[in-house]
């Protein structure tokens, strides 16, 4: 009911309601003498006042008071807003204390039952203050001995449960004060473990720098300073020779002797612009400079212990460095006096062997050393020659040079031929060699699974980094990180962290909401293209191509590669009714509109459901399903001549990889994908880049066209497989102008973009992109390239000339289609895993994080399993 003031009130909370109610008791037609009688017989029952009506009437008030205050305001002529304002500031004032606005009893009338209770009970109330008895005192109480017994058991009964509840507190508290200390003891005792392995680590150290040579004198040091001679002299440009006088005059001190680099100095020697130089395998860098101190050969190790601070220079008034120390240590290690590759010992441990790395420590292999000189004394390692030996025996005498080190100096590591190290199995996966539990979880296997792989007979039971082991101790090498996913390796502690924290927290979700990581993950993927390049946008730009207009890129989450393309085609086939419709001024609906057609591309793989398996060009998938969709197209990749007859007006999508996963490791040139990306353009077709296993840093870059100029770009990005390490994720990534034709309702999926996936995904693309985990990925991946790169001139009858892929999707092409099978059950044999692809081809995809030790050991087993394939 409206009462005419803004306020709606239920029938009987208003005024009328009062009248209403109370005069419908005088229609019980009643006479004087029989009410008097029943005030006889009993007092009318006490009446609880109603709090709602009467908070209702109170505010009611206040909006009567705010009403009056109004038209006063505007009989002043006031603008509107300062008397909203004030109006405002009225009602909170009022509304802070409504009890004021409460009437007194005596003003009351005899018609507001509800107010007179209330009086009636708030003098109540005050009498109970006053005599110390409880507030919520009804009348008649004090007489009723049954219900006080019942006050009093209820009163005990709670009195019990306070108490009960008391020691359950009590008790709990008391339990987690021990599982505290409990915790902190462990803490404290693994805080001293580690304390003490630090020690030990530093005492070892020391060790070691007391027990190293000193290293040798450089030459030029005591030589006179003008020993080049007068024709080096005349030689000199004016301006050379004007700041060798500058840095000769006697005001300057002498130049101090070349120190160590900085980790600053170090990362720049180690930058991509001088890799040109460090592979190149000369011993001079091309710098004017004065060459850095020769060092002597160095077993191979790494140094924990910090660098040398202002203690031991206090100690010694020069600038440069005590030759009586060691000479100060690189990061990496230095591969020059590792024993030959004949005597490493590197191989996966044997069968059911005390193998003391499993679990946390298992990424730890045993360090394969080097492939530089032996360290046996002969005459290429210098004695250490001191400087009192120099001078003694004169300037003419000349130390033995010893070549500098380079971290990343790799060319002068690769063997000379190939490793005769695995020539032999180390593991037989016969039947005799299992153990009951791997026979039983086999039969189980084949007696429930769907039998659609065909799986070597063993279990594997746990991994840590690139390695793996299986139910019966055997340690394998793997090189096929499943897949193409695993780029941080097995078992990482961090995805295993963030996995437990946010499935404790909020596990699935739906679509239906918002969660807290599906937004910040595709925050993440737009802004990591952005800043690296893809989709249109340069390196290090702000918006996509060379476009003014400001644009920018959406993300849709799905559960495996497969849905990621499904989606992908899904939206281009609308975008392309959406573009037909705008052309010819049709309906999008329209069934009869041609703009259907899809392109693809021989050997290429983008999933096993139907619509993706039509645009998977290998018979074997394809044969047993047909018939597939219909209007799908196939061409040759790095053909020019096709895409103009391939590529129409009715083309709707294109679908490519550039670089072909399971079809052999081949990569799409950059001139074939600019013209790919100019007929797409022409055609109106929206082009699909399929980077689910070369994406996502395995080429070296965030994506696997990223390093190519915008115009090779697609209008869309499918990724998946690295992007969880393993936790079931897919994505599409495309541009907005794409993205503008889907609506509500027009995609969706069940489990893909859920809190935990995301924030999986969220960790391990951080962590992959970070520029460290790139730098050493990137060296690490030239290195195992340079290995790789020498195999076919070793190999020339088995191999074809040339290594496949970039990074680390790496392909080895076969002169005989039945090779690829068998150097990869050889592997097997020799511990390391490894993957066919296609007809021809072995494929190499490590995890990213993979160690160049590892590298030498999946190399010398690929270069064992080749020699045995020769005989």
């Amino acid at each position: 009911m409206y009462n005419g003031i803004g306020l709606t009130t239920p029938r009987g909370s208003g005024t009328n309601g009062y009248v209403m109610r109370n005069l419908s008791a005088l229609r019980v037609h009643e006479t004087a003498a029989d009410r008097a009688a029943a005030w006889d017989v009993a007092p009318p029952k006490h009446r609880e006042p109603d709090e709602a009506i009467l908070e209702h009437e109170r505010k009611r008030k206040v909006e009567v008071k705010c009403l009056e205050l109004q038209l006063q305001l505007e009989d002043d002529g006031l603008d509107e807003a300062i008397i909203e304002t004030r109006v405002d500031e009225l009602r909170t004032s009022l509304n802070k204390d409504l009890a004021s606005l409460a009437p007194s009893a005596k003003k009351l009338k005899p018609s507001d039952t509800h107010g007179i209770a209330a009086a009636k009970k708030a003098e109540l109330d005050k009498m109970a203050r006053a005599l110390g008895t409880r507030s919520n005192y009804t009348e008649g109480d004090a007489f009723d001995r049954e219900k006080q017994e019942e006050n009093k058991m209820r009163r005990m009964i709670d009195r019990e449960e306070r108490e009960r509840k008391r020691e359950e507190d009590k008790s709990k508290w008391l339990e987690q004060k021990q599982k505290w200390e409990a915790e902190k003891r462990e803490r404290d005792r693994l805080r001293r473990r580690e304390e003490d392995r630090i020690r030990r680590e530093k005492e070892e150290t020391g060790r070691r720098r007391e027990r190293m040579p000193p290293p040798p004198v450089p030459t030029f040091r005591d030589r006179p300073r003008d020993y080049r001679g007068e024709r080096d002299r005349r030689s000199r440009s004016p301006r050379r020779e004007r700041d060798i006088r500058r840095r000769r005059s006697p005001s300057r001190s002498p130049p101090p002797r070349r120190r160590s680099l900085s980790p600053v100095q170090s990362k720049r020697s180690r930058s991509p612009d001088r890799a040109g130089y460090r592979h190149s395998g000369s011993v001079t860098p091309p710098s004017r400079r004065s060459p850095p101190p020769m060092l002597p050969h160095r077993s191979r190790e790494r140094s924990e212990s910090p660098p040398r601070r202002g203690r031991e220079r206090s100690e010694s008034p020069r600038r440069g460095r005590d030759r009586s120390e060691s000479p100060p240590r690189r990061r990496g290690w230095d591969r020059s006096r590792s024993p030959p590759l004949k005597d490493r010992d590197v191989s996966p441990p044997p069968r059911n062997g005390s193998d003391q790395d499993r679990g946390r420590n298992a990424s730890r292999s045993p360090r394969p050393t080097g492939r530089g000189r032996s360290t046996s004394s002969d005459s290429s390692i210098p004695l250490p020659v001191t400087r009192l030996q120099i001078l003694a025996r004169g300037s003419s005498v000349i130390p033995l040079a010893v070549p500098r080190r380079y971290a990343s100096n790799t060319v002068s590591e690769l063997p000379t031929s190939p490793s005769t190290r695995y020539l032999k199995p180390i593991y037989d996966f016969s039947a005799h060699t299992q153990s009951s539990a791997t026979k039983h979880t086999i039969a189980l296997g084949d007696e429930y699974l769907l039998p659609v792989y065909a799986r070597p007979p063993f279990v594997l039971s746990h991994g840590r980094g690139s390695w793996v082991w299986d139910a019966d101790d055997r340690k394998f090498l793997d090189f096929s990180a499943g897949i193409a996913v695993n780029a941080l390796g097995h078992a990482d502690p961090g995805v295993s962290e963030v996995i437990q924290q946010q499935s404790s927290t909020l596990l699935h979700t739906s679509n239906v909401y918002y969660n807290e990581w599906a937004p910040k993950l595709a925050q993440l993927l737009v802004t990591l293209t952005n800043k690296e390049g893809g989709l249109g946008y340069t390196t290090g730009g702000t918006s996509p191509s060379s476009s003014a207009a400001k644009q920018g890129a959406k993300v849709f989450f799905a559960n495996s590669g497969t849905e990621a393309n499904e989606g992908a085609l899904k939206i281009a086939r609308k975008v392309g009714k959406d573009r037909w419709a705008a052309a010819t001024g049709g309906k999008v609906d329209d069934p009869s509109c041609p703009k259907t057609r899809i392109v693809c591309f021989e050997n290429s793989f983008h999933g096993r459901s139907m619509g993706a398996l039509s645009v998977t060009s290998t018979e074997k998938y394809q044969m047993p399903f047909r018939p597939l969709i219909p209007g799908v197209s196939v061409g040759k990749l790095n053909d020019l001549e096709c895409l103009h007859r391939l590529i129409t007006d009715d083309t709707c999508a294109v679908i490519v990889e550039p670089i072909q996963g399971e079809g052999g490791a081949s990569a799409a040139t950059e001139e074939w994908l600019r013209a790919l990306r100019k007929r797409c353009d022409e055609t109106g077709t929206v082009l699909i880049f399929d980077e689910i296993q070369c994406g996502l840093y395995r080429s070296g870059n965030l994506w696997a066209h990223s390093a190519f100029p915008i115009d090779c770009h697609p209008d869309v990005i499918t990724m998946a497989k690295p992007l969880a390490n393993g936790y079931p994720i897919g994505a599409v990534l495309l541009r907005d102008t794409i993205a503008s034709t889907m609506t509500p309702g027009t995609h969706g999926t069940t489990f893909g973009g859920s809190p935990t996936a995301c924030a999986v995904g969220h960790h391990v693309l951080n962590r992959l992109s970070d520029r460290v985990f790139v730098t050493h990925m990137k060296e690490t991946s030239a290195y195992m390239n340079n290995r790789l790169e020498v195999l076919p001139k070793w190999f020339p009858a088995i191999l074809q000339p040339h290594v496949r892929g970039r990074g680390f999707i790496r392909g080895l092409g076969f002169n005989d289609v039945s090779h690829p099978g068998e150097v990869v059950r050889l592997a097997r044999e020799r511990g390391v895993f490894l993957l066919t692809a296609g007809k021809d081809a072995v494929r190499l995809v490590p995890s990213l994080n993979v160690k160049k030790e590892e590298v030498d050991i999946a190399m010398d087993v690929l270069e064992g399993c080749l020699s045995s394939l020769r005989g």
